[in-house]
């Protein structure tokens, strides 16, 4: 089994080492993988980040939102098991400042959210978390190589040798967590969709310890941020991983959603916008488990945007079926679904 970037061939090797598992990516599957693996005990892990510091892509680039419910309930409780690590702030700082899921219930938004309309559910125990530190707190103590483009890997008797811009590591076990990226490595039917998020000038009426309101029929969520709101019309569209380009027609996707179903926000000024990218599954749900084609490859990837408050769970289930695997016993094979 050969997987390799397309455009790349094959160059000299520069260097060359060895390690037990090579984790590809250090976003928040790949390092709540590596996370739980050094909690385990395993040693030899390198994790292979492209980028010069974490974050770069999916994982830095969301709303930072920690929202357990109204999700698929085959993925509740990986949600449910991440979303009670991040609120206990081991890692990075936690709000508890609620959400309000509209569509979902017969609570009404506005004593909470007084500019906002609608009715919901209250879960008041999610929230946001600082990303940024949360990530960091995951990576620390782990051997991460930045700067380290992978191009691909190749199977050779025992083990795999994966190539990158730099050189070749040889493993016993590659973790492909490379977000964005995960499917065209590792071969799979994963599609990379872009969301715009906006963020507003400060806005005087604005209380930062207001809830998220996320209205789950209209597609459009927002939440306090730095004196004004964060927004996002929860656009989809398909593109090349990495591929950022911000489509201008979406402020006006916004702008019409804001005024149909929320016209108490008034007017709002954009400062800035973004394009973050979610990575899904044909079914939505999350590609967890070793290859069937070679079960020296092992996938933690179609996160569909829940890696922030999914993530310690997803590693823990990677640590754990990896660790069993080592210990003999019979492998998973969970993307066999989409194969």
């Amino acid at each position: 089994m050969v997987n390799r970037l397309p455009g790349y061939t094959l160059c000299a090797v520069a260097t060359s080492e060895k390690a037990d598992i090579v984790i590809i990516g250090a976003g928040f599957a790949g390092a709540a993988t590596a996370f739980h693996l050094a909690r385990a005990g395993r040693r030899r892990v390198v994790v292979l980040e492209q980028e010069a510091v974490p974050g770069v892509h999916s994982s830095g680039r969301n709303a930072a939102i920690i929202r357990e419910e109204g999700v698929d309930t085959v993925l509740r409780p990986l949600m449910a098991e991440g979303a009670a690590f991040v609120r206990r702030g081991e890692l990075a700082e936690f709000q508890r400042c609620g959400v309000m899921l509209l569509g979902m219930g017969d609570e009404v938004v506005g004593p909470r959210f007084p500019r906002a309309r609608g009715i919901g559910r209250w879960c008041p125990n999610d929230g946001t978390v600082d990303v940024a530190r949360l990530l960091g707190g995951y990576l620390s103590g782990i051997d991460v190589r930045f700067g380290t483009r992978v191009i691909g890997w190749s199977s050779g008797a025992s083990q795999l040798a994966v190539e990158t811009k730099t050189g070749e590591i040889t493993c016993d076990l590659v973790v492909n967590a490379a977000g964005p990226w995960a499917g065209v490595l590792g071969d799979l039917p994963l599609t990379a969709m872009n969301r715009h998020l906006f963020t507003t000038t400060p806005i005087d009426w604005v209380d930062p310890g207001w809830p998220c309101v996320w209205d789950t029929d209209g597609g459009l969520y927002f939440r306090p941020e730095s004196g004004g709101l964060l927004l996002s019309c929860c656009d989809e569209t398909p593109a090349a991983p990495g591929d950022y380009a911000e489509d201008p027609a979406m402020i006006d996707e916004l702008a019409g959603k804001v005024a149909g179903a929320q016209p108490d926000l008034g007017a709002l000024s954009i400062r800035t916008s973004w394009v973050g990218q979610r990575v899904f599954a044909s079914d939505r749900r999350f590609v967890i488990g070793f290859d069937p084609r070679d079960a020296r490859v092992f996938h933690v990837a179609g996160l569909g945007g829940h890696g922030v408050t999914a993530s310690f769970a997803l590693g823990r289930l990677a640590a754990e079926l990896i660790g069993r695997a080592g210990n003999g016993e019979e492998p998973s094979l969970a993307p066999a679904r989409l194969l």
